[in-house]
């Protein structure tokens, strides 16, 4: 992942983060990033930042095959955008150029987030709300609790903008244009049993089990083939912004590439097996 942080050489974020590995199977690990800024996980350029240098951080370490996001704040993932600290004077009407600038590098953070290799698993312990949502929506699995409500809020009157981290772009992807039109118009809140049936969640847990699932989740995963979940995970997003055509170009190349791969190590193998006989 590219260095793009906001707060370069700053580790503040970190404070506001628990993290820890979980022994999935021999040498493979799921690394759990817990969010922990009270009261409720506003996304603010620090916690983005300590976000985003952990997940990079677990990119690169061979052990964790995969990735976590979740809350250690009872019934709260995310309650949306620090919006002072993410966007500065923008909320006065006063559009500095370090602001728009911080706005587009929250965007280019995000795009990094969901392209990030292994997979991405979202335990929503609670609210998902704004920036929340559009943080869940960068993962590859979402495994949300009974007692948890989604939304993007910001056609209510008090608001009265567009979500700023790509909700727009990326909910019609996950739930289909006119359930992420009839959420987005709203305003809405819906319920995890609501989520559930429009796609947005893969699956319930009880409130106090959406970690627990999410590592048996993990878990499962790593009975199986990194490169191949890594490969597949390429494909897949690469697929939903291309046209049929190109994705199967695309996947015909990765597959290739795969065999290349299989001969080459099966080849050395042989070759070992000769030097030991």
């Amino acid at each position: 992942m590219k260095d793009i942080r906001m707060n370069m050489g700053d580790d503040s974020g970190y404070q506001h983060l628990e993290c820890e590995e979980v022994k999935l199977q021999e040498n493979k690990y799921a690394g759990i990033i817990k969010m922990k800024k009270r009261p409720r996980n506003s996304i603010g350029s620090w916690l983005l930042d300590a976000i985003y240098d952990k997940i990079d951080s677990y990119e690169k370490d061979e052990r964790i095959t995969s990735i976590i996001i979740t809350s250690s704040i009872r019934g709260v993932f995310c309650d949306g955008a620090d919006q002072d600290e993410l966007f500065g004077s923008w909320i006065s009407g006063l559009v500095a150029e370090k602001n728009y600038d911080r706005f587009v590098r929250a965007h280019e953070m995000y795009i990094e987030i969901e392209n990030c290799r292994k997979p991405l698993i979202a335990a929503l312990n609670g609210v998902t709300i704004g920036a929340g949502l559009e943080l869940a929506l960068l993962c590859d699995i979402r495994i949300t609790s009974e007692i948890a409500f989604f939304s993007l809020p910001e056609a209510k009157p008090e608001l009265s903008i567009i979500p700023g981290l790509g909700g727009t772009i990326r909910l019609p992807k996950v739930i289909g244009a006119a359930r992420a039109k009839e959420m987005l118009f709203s305003a809405k809140m819906i319920r995890a049993k609501t989520a559930l049936a429009w796609g947005l969640v893969n699956s319930l847990a009880p409130a106090r089990e959406v970690l627990k699932e999410s590592i048996e989740f993990a878990r499962k995963l790593a009975e199986n083939n990194d490169t191949a979940i890594q490969t597949m995970k390429k494909c897949i997003n690469y697929a939903v912004d291309h046209d049929i055509r190109k994705g199967i170009e695309y996947e015909v190349e990765l597959f290739a590439e795969m065999m290349r791969l299989k001969l080459v190590e099966k080849e050395a193998h042989r070759e070992t097996h000769k030097v030991k006989s």
